[in-house]
């Protein structure tokens, strides 16, 4: 290990104390859980020990899983002399990763991402990045990546220096439905089947732990016993379905300047218009090595990711096609150090 050399440089990865407050309470339970199977298992004489194991192992190792997935951080090991680095994906002291060779570090940016938070990512490659944290106010992060840039003795580039902030009118007036016209109109998609699986698991599991605690069937006394109230479950439960489930549309209505985000999870939909300030470009840029995504920017310093490609002549060729049917220009900023504006036929 090198992470004690004079040319190594680690980064540790942290989360805000709130966004801790979620994995810890699974982590709990899962203790939880853990402990009464072992209480169960003393007090068995025969062998019904293994339906014991099975029966309080499951649940414990799901709240495990969603524990490590929400407690997840990174740290960057950066081995200059060696041209070197390394992400370690850790949750608590337990972590791994492995050494991957790098050309060169650029800058630390810092943007307002899609989820309006302020976005965290450090440019390496020419036109690479790690994405290193993302917090809700906009002090926090800029002081996190100026820190960063310093540490690494890099250059500090923000993002959010030349854009405005307002605050959006939540009222719009009410448009008929005859007189409504949608100019435009984009979608999220469907959530990876990972992502699917996953939410189905936990609004199944929510509706079980909540008949059990509308019948009120006690739980307590059998070979489960649980750290917290029983209706505590489904909530954790169907919190983490509609995270793993929720996509979003986007509609336009570039007459009335009105936009509409639709929150959809499954049949359920619900969202409202608000003033669209302005409609501003198409950005066509290179996320990773291979990959290339297409945002819509709206009210200054908001954006939607479209769509991507694989391929930079697809992406650019439908970058095109949308800024076209919006009337709006398209910026190449697959190159981070050398944008520009391509002409839309």
């Amino acid at each position: 290990m090198q992470e004690k050399d004079t040319h190594t440089q680690v980064v540790k990865g942290e989360k805000a104390w709130y966004a801790l407050l979620f994995p810890f309470i699974c982590f709990c339970i899962a203790l939880g859980i853990l402990y009464n199977v072992y209480e169960d298992l003393t007090l068995i004489k025969d062998d019904g020990y293994i339906d014991v194991i099975v029966g309080g192992s499951f649940p414990a190792f799901m709240f495990i899983v969603l524990g490590s997935v929400f407690g997840m951080v990174r740290d960057y090991h950066f081995d200059f002399e060696q041209k070197r680095y390394k992400i370690v994906k850790r949750v608590g002291i337990i972590g791994f990763g492995s050494w991957k060779p790098f050309k060169s570090l650029e800058y630390v940016s810092v943007f307002q991402n899609l989820d309006h938070k302020f976005e965290i990512n450090l440019w390496y490659n020419a036109n690479k990045h790690f994405f290193i944290d993302s917090y809700f106010f906009k002090k926090p992060a800029i002081e996190h990546a100026v820190a960063l840039a310093k540490q690494l003795n890099i250059e500090y580039h923000n993002g959010l220096t030349n854009q405005q902030y307002t605050v959006e009118d939540d009222y719009v007036e009410p448009i008929p439905k005859d007189k409504r016209k949608i100019d435009a109109y984009f979608s999220q998609g469907n959530r990876p089947l990972w992502q699917t699986t996953i939410a189905a698991l936990c609004f199944t599991l929510a509706l079980v732990a909540l008949y059990l605690f509308i019948t009120g069937i006690d739980v307590e006394r059998k070979t489960l016993k649980l750290p917290i109230r029983t209706i505590e479950i489904p909530i954790i439960l169907f919190s983490c379905g509609i995270g793993f489930s929720t996509v979003n549309d986007y509609l336009f209505d570039l007459e009335n300047n009105q936009f509409k985000i639709i929150h959809n999870i499954g049949p359920i939909k619900w969202g409202r218009w608000k003033l669209l300030s302005s409609l501003d470009y198409i950005s066509v840029y290179q996320k990773r090595k291979g990959v290339f995504l297409i945002n819509l920017w709206y009210n200054t310093n908001k954006h939607i990711n479209l769509s991507g490609s694989t391929e930079y002549n697809k992406a650019m060729e439908v970058g095109g096609q949308l800024a076209a049917k919006l009337d709006i220009d398209l910026l190449d900023a697959s190159d981070p150090h050398n944008t520009k504006w391509v002409e839309v036929e």
